[in-house]
């Protein structure tokens, strides 16, 4: 397996690996790479829907997903977005976010694997969020550590978190879902939220994935956060999307592999 590191401060490319035979070390060195980068990108693989499961579960127990329109109706844990309703949820995440933050406990990973490559658009942006933080005067780290962020369905995360592992702070911070926060006039929280979204799309601080068929992205939610780009249903794109649940990430004590099936 060769990892080599994006230039842009995060993220890095794993190459010469199959994850259709991924062994003890393999799983390591992944786990490893994606705790230091933050954002894995896998190319030229071919996973069935259980392959991808299978692979998924090197980093925890996965989420499950209700059925509906376009979905996997024997693969709950597969929640499969794509350019066209009927293909699977259509629309979703143009905006910074990291997924499953409007859950109590926070999804901490999420895994992408693309099925149909569309000809043109549909590119998905992502963004370090602890750079995001950090490039913050120390003025302005203290004038929002100690902030809560309240989703629509209230559920609360501090602003500024502090990842389970590395304890290195992040601006943890989705603008679609946010409603507001904590202390704040609306107009308070309306003014901090168009700040910084424009904060996390600064220039030279995004990486943009243009998906090919057979691409793998991983990406630590707790490090990085990802917006979908609008694509046009004239162009047919598919992405199979995994989760590990917060109670069953592979950091977490207790955890070991092949236990996913058991929970």
């Amino acid at each position: 397996m060769k990892i080599t590191a994006m230039n842009m401060g995060f993220g890095a490319r794993v190459e010469e690996v199959d994850l259709t035979s991924l062994v003890p070390r393999d799983e390591d060195l992944l786990r490893t790479a994606l705790l230091e980068h933050g954002l894995l990108v896998i190319r030229n693989q071919k996973l069935s829907p259980a392959d991808q499961v299978r692979m998924s579960e090197v980093f925890g127990t996965l989420e499950t997903f209700p059925s509906g329109e376009g979905q996997l109706a024997d693969f709950p844990q597969i929640f499969r977005v794509a350019s066209r309703p009927s293909d699977g949820y259509a629309n979703v995440g143009h905006y910074w976010h990291s997924d499953g933050s409007f859950r109590a406990q926070a999804t901490p990973i999420s895994i992408w694997y693309l099925i149909a490559q569309p000809d043109d658009g549909g590119e998905t942006h992502f963004t370090d969020l602890r750079e995001a933080y950090l490039a913050f005067p120390d003025e302005r780290k203290a004038s929002i550590d100690g902030l809560i962020t309240v989703h629509r369905n209230e559920i609360k995360h501090p602003l500024v978190m502090r990842h389970p592992v590395t304890r290195e702070p992040s601006l943890y911070f989705n603008v679609g879902l946010t409603g507001r926060i904590v202390g704040y006039t609306s107009e308070q929280f309306m003014a901090l939220r168009l700040d910084l979204n424009d904060h996390l799309s600064r220039v030279h601080a995004t990486y943009v994935h243009h998906w090919l068929e057979g691409d793998v992205v991983i990406a630590d939610n707790f490090r990085v956060a990802h917006r979908a780009t609008p694509i046009s249903v004239d162009q047919r794109r598919i992405l199979d999307r995994t989760t590990i649940r917060a109670d069953g990430v592979y950091w977490r004590e207790g955890y070991a592999r092949g236990e996913a099936s058991e929970r």
